[in-house]
């Protein structure tokens, strides 16, 4: 016997709820009353609710879950023949736009020899399951994310970063299954710690964000990320997620590198703040909503780094609601700052520690009370248990995590806002196969010397 229970939602969201029961198992065809969504604001008409009551109580008296048991359902091969090898492409990708496994962008048709050919870059079994990816449910197991990876033009020496990094989507506190579904514009920012990132041609330099022809790992890994998030996870706009404006960075994500080399010898990595040891290869991941150029970062005396370092703060004290949400704990984080390594270093020769930074930051980004309000019963309001004046954007300078980024030169920063709605970053390991060195051997037979470029 379970408890009756019927889902009140709003017009346009019916889709997410049937995803959200399918991935815990239950009939998608879940019992939901549904209103006009003009009845979920402050003053609406609630007469649709006296309308709605015989729903309501048929949903609690007669609707009966059934629990479904969890498998692993492998769909049927698609065949596709033509004399001619472009239109055979041509044909793949209309085929996958019809059926909406694609994301309107060209794919690589993942053929029974290219995925067996990225296969090759994990030593786990293809059967093995990765993630379970909310709130549709779909499983991926390291075929899968070989399939999609193949998709998006990856190579085999891909699949350790892109395996690691949804293990670290898929832990409870990224929350993922609400990063899918928001209204907001939210998607995963992911970062590489470790020698890996040389290794793969993984942008930590000029343009790490890409587009970068020197550096292609990071747009297949993200574009593979996001097929993943959508075909298994259910995201398509309108139905499974329901991001108001999406927004380009959801075709790849972003997916770069920390520059380890061009941190300050007194500044600790990303890695190393998310407990592992220095020099390991480690993936660290976190939603954000926005990459917010800000001018600035030159710090050649006192007087220009203070410039600098308030230019970053009056940048991160937006009244963004997700600040005050889920990332509003100890271990959260109101976003990400990147700056490059010639600002870092700058810093440094200054007396400033990466903790004396991130101190100022947070001091200097509490936004005033007469900014936030009124008061209102609204989710971008912060709630009154935690409410100050000025108020911080996170609960401690911990809140503001620093990654340095983006080229020898200062001149610019970039701040990654948090979006909906993890709980902190997450990391896990990079496991790299036995066969390594063949697989990094191929990619410069491939693609020629790693350059080295800053």
């Amino acid at each position: 016997m379970g408890i009756p229970t019927v889902v009140v939602t709003r017009e346009g969201f019916s889709r997410v709820v049937a995803n959200s029961f399918a991935g815990v198992g239950l009939p998608a065809e879940a019992s939901q009353a549904i209103y006009p969504v003009n009845m979920f604001v402050p003053g609406s008409d609630l007469t649709p609710i006296e309308g709605k009551m015989d729903e309501l109580i048929a949903g609690l008296t007669k609707w009966e879950p059934k629990i479904e048991a969890k498998r692993v359902a492998t769909p049927p091969k698609v065949r596709v023949e033509f004399k001619e090898h472009e239109e055979a492409v041509a044909s793949v990708n209309r085929l996958f736009l019809r059926n909406m496994w694609s994301d309107g962008l060209p794919i690589m048709p993942p053929t029974e020899k290219l995925v067996s050919w990225l296969l090759t870059g994990s030593d786990l079994s293809p059967d093995k399951v990765v993630i379970k990816i909310l709130p549709r449910g779909g499983i991926a197991t390291v075929k899968t994310v070989a399939i999609n990876l193949g998709m998006a033009g990856g190579r085999p020496e891909y699949m350790p970063v892109l395996i690691a990094a949804l293990e670290a989507i898929g832990k409870p506190q990224f929350r993922h299954e609400l990063m899918n579904s928001t209204t907001c514009a939210v998607y995963p920012a992911v970062m590489i710690n470790g020698p890996i990132a040389k290794q793969i041609r993984l942008g930590s330099g000029y343009g790490c964000l890409g587009p970068d022809p020197l550096h292609p790992a990071g747009a297949s890994i993200g574009r593979a990320i996001r097929l993943l998030l959508q075909d298994a996870g259910g995201a398509i706009p309108g139905t499974g997620t329901m991001s108001i404006y999406g927004g380009p960075a959801r075709y790849t994500n972003i997916v770069f590198a920390e520059d380890d080399d061009g941190l300050p010898s007194n500044w600790q990595t990303l890695s190393v703040e998310q407990g592992f040891p220095a020099g390991s290869n480690t993936v660290t991941a976190y939603a954000v909503s926005s990459t917010t150029n800000v001018p600035g970062g030159e710090v050649g005396n006192k007087d220009s780094a203070l410039a600098s370092l308030n230019r970053a703060a009056a940048t991160m004290a937006a009244p963004n609601g997700n600040y005050w949400i889920y990332p509003y704990n100890p271990e959260g984080a109101a976003g990400i700052l990147l700056m490059a390594s010639g600002t870092a270093e700058g810093l440094s020769r200054l007396g400033w520690s990466k903790e004396a930074v991130k101190a100022y930051l947070w001091e200097n980004s509490k936004i005033p009370a007469s900014k936030l309000g009124p008061q209102v019963s609204a989710w971008w309001i912060p709630r009154e248990r935690i409410m100050q004046d000025p108020m911080p954007i996170s609960t401690s300078p911990k809140g503001v995590k620093i990654v340095v980024a983006g080229g020898l030169q200062s001149g610019h920063m970039m701040w990654l806002q948090v979006g909906c709605c993890p709980e902190q970053l997450t990391s896990a390991g990079i496991k790299l196969p036995a066969n390594w060195h063949q697989l990094l051997k191929k990619a410069e037979d491939d693609l020629g010397p790693i350059a080295s470029a800053p």
